[in-house]
């Protein structure tokens, strides 16, 4: 993971790497917890964390860290990036054992050090899951624009938020134009 961004693009005045940044978060949580075992906790999260490893990785991203409840991710594709996050949405609400997730994701520079990411970009994506209801997905402005042009994705402009430590965002929520689960369906040439 520590050479993963060694040839990656960067962005011109940062020198850092573009990513699409998510985080991913178990809605209820720790209400779930109070009823729970140890042993129903520990498959819980064994389930949780193994469902959201598949479903970025099949997309080509890179799981960072799963903390409990949470999962951070990477992609260096828009669209690969929120095709993850609405396929985490789609895959816990299909569990029975996990209950819904919410993902917010940003676009723009991060740094990376020994496997992990850090910067605005993802504190902006930290912040938009914070206020993300359950079973949605929220997007920055940034890759809102990014995806305006790509088939398969719509974004509708929520209302403007005051994110503690990032300022005033608008956040889109995400969705799927048209197609199926998985990756985008891309209109042909022509």
């Amino acid at each position: 993971r520590m050479l993963a961004d060694a040839s990656m693009p960067e962005h011109p005045a940062t020198a850092a790497p573009l990513r699409v940044v998510g985080f991913a978060d178990l809605v209820d949580f720790t209400a779930l917890v109070r009823r729970m075992t140890e042993r129903q906790l520990a498959t819980l999260v064994q389930r949780f964390e193994r469902l959201a490893s598949d479903v970025v990785t099949t997309h080509g991203g890179r799981v960072i860290k799963t903390v409990g409840d949470e999962v951070l991710f990477v992609h260096t594709a828009p669209a690969a990036g929120a095709a993850i996050a609405l396929d985490l949405v789609d895959a816990m609400a299909e569990d029975d054992l996990l209950p819904q997730v919410r993902v917010g994701l940003a676009y723009g520079p991060v740094v990376s050090r020994l496997g992990d990411v850090f910067g605005t970009t993802v504190n902006r994506a930290s912040r938009l899951t914070a206020v993300t209801p359950r079973g949605r997905v929220y997007v920055d402005d940034e890759l809102t624009r990014r995806l305006a042009s790509v088939s398969g994705f719509s974004t509708v402009p929520g209302r403007r938020r005051t994110l503690r430590g990032i300022g005033s965002v608008t956040p889109a929520e995400l969705h799927r134009a048209r197609g199926g689960r998985g990756l985008p369906v891309l209109d042909p040439p022509g």
